[in-house]
């Protein structure tokens, strides 16, 4: 099975050997290849919950898969579950996640959901407003008003939803050879 995966990796030009030639692998230098950027062991799958589930609960939209392999690389966890793991987000779930990110911000802060209310008039004020100075300062204001609980609510969920994704996968993901005698040597020491 992990042969096949490198071979896989390999095909794709997600090798270490094709990333150290290429541009980015001459950038990220050294940590670009470290083995556990690449590692299907359950120590770097399971840091790639947390690397791509952060992201992928951020309002950061666009910026989702560079942080994950950043978030990647800086936990040495496995770049390739991260990048699809971050997809958990996608432009079907945004909608309803954000929503619900919105209401748990909201909650977190401890105010009563303001924004929902008189949207059909605040979009009737905005079409009779004149220019379109006053229609983005009308926009900027109704953005304010989203953007902190929207950022609270989805950095609670974004960890509870790392956190469970990392406690899942070494719920559920059997303890390899290497680890357990790592863990006898210690208990012998």
């Amino acid at each position: 099975m992990q042969h096949q995966l490198k071979n896989l990796l390999h095909r794709m030009k997600l090798s270490p050997d094709h990333i150290r030639a290429g541009k980015i692998g001459k950038w990220l230098g050294r940590h670009g290849v470290n083995p556990d950027l690449w590692s299907f062991r359950r120590g770097p799958v399971a840091r790639a919950m947390v690397a791509g589930l952060l992201p992928a609960t951020s309002p950061l939209l666009g910026l989702h898969h560079i942080l994950a392999v950043v978030l990647a690389v800086f936990l040495r966890a496995n770049v390739p579950t991260a990048v699809v793991v971050q997809m958990v987000n996608n432009p079907i779930t945004i909608p309803i996640y954000y929503t619900i990110a919105y209401h748990v911000g909201e909650i977190v802060l401890g105010r009563p959901t303001k924004y929902e209310g008189g949207i059909a008039e605040k979009m009737r004020k905005l079409d009779q407003a004149d220019g379109i100075r006053v229609k983005l300062r009308m926009l900027a204001g109704d953005l304010a008003l989203v953007a902190v609980p929207l950022t609270v609510g989805c950095t609670v969920i974004g960890v509870v939803v790392s956190a469970a994704g990392y406690g899942l996968i070494y719920a559920l993901w059997p303890v390899e050879p290497e680890e357990r005698k790592r863990k006898l040597t210690k208990n012998t020491d």
